[in-house]
């Protein structure tokens, strides 16, 4: 009888989108809801923003910061890609007159206006700032646990691009994870993946760093300073592991 209660109590929480007018991260989700939630609401909004917001300057000015950090060409992509996500919503939560997913709610005012748990979804995903995980258990290539390493927090992690590359448990990456309900999230777009013979280097200090930067920046900016003195630990590691194998 209590399994049975269990199972009703769990039953009754899930979200739908013609019951729940509040979107609640803990609230399990179905699975056709999140379909829809990923594939055609986030993967709609993605297409809006990358053509409105993606422009010449903005690309030139986070290029330079990938210039800058003498990345490899498969990994120069990855990280603009994760940079305009970040800046994105860097922007919109410096600003009270202006916010992206405002915008695109309000763009689609005639598709959302009887959606409210969809609508509030949308805000919720705005809120959301890259951080450094940890991959732990691996489900399979798609499904795995990523560990916030500031808050030492689990997640539950699904992969929908069929394009990313599956993570090595024990790597250290860097993205922005969307909330789906239910505990489980999704990346935005593809990890940066740090390689894997910086992982311990990167460890060390990550809290170090962090704790420095929030003492006077928001989330958003001490994030990328932190990167930027992430990224310059694994071109170290990176260069000093290829002299070794050159010098053998």
């Amino acid at each position: 009888m209590e399994q049975q209660g269990t199972i009703d109590k769990v039953v009754e929480l899930v979200q739908t989108e013609t019951k729940a007018k509040i979107f609640r991260p803990d609230y399990p989700v179905s699975e056709d809801l999140r379909q829809v939630m990923v594939s055609e609401v986030f993967g709609d909004f993605m297409i809006y923003a990358l053509n409105l917001y993606y422009d010449d300057e903005n690309h030139s000015l986070l290029k330079e910061f990938v210039d800058e950090h003498g990345l490899s060409n498969e990994k120069r992509d990855g990280l603009l890609h994760n940079l305009f996500w970040w800046n994105l919503f860097y922007q919109s939560s410096r600003q009270s007159s202006w916010s992206c997913m405002e915008d695109y709610i309000s763009e689609n005012f005639q598709t959302l206006r009887n959606k409210p748990f969809i609508s509030s979804w949308l805000r919720e995903c705005e809120k959301a700032v890259p951080k450094f995980y940890f991959i732990g258990h691996k489900y399979n290539d798609r499904v795995f646990v990523a560990i916030d390493i500031l808050t030492e927090k689990p997640l539950d992690v699904v992969v929908y691009d069929p394009a990313a590359i599956s993570p090595k448990k024990g790597e250290i990456a860097m993205g922005t994870l969307i909330p789906l309900g239910g505990g489980l999230h999704f990346p935005i777009v593809d990890f940066y993946h740090f390689d894997y013979g910086a992982r311990e280097a990167m460890a060390s200090c990550l809290h170090h760093h962090f704790d420095k930067y929030l003492k006077t920046s928001t989330m958003h900016v001490a994030f990328f300073h932190v990167l930027s003195v992430m990224l310059q630990i694994e071109r170290i590691i990176v260069t000093e592991n290829k002299e070794k194998l050159s010098s053998k």
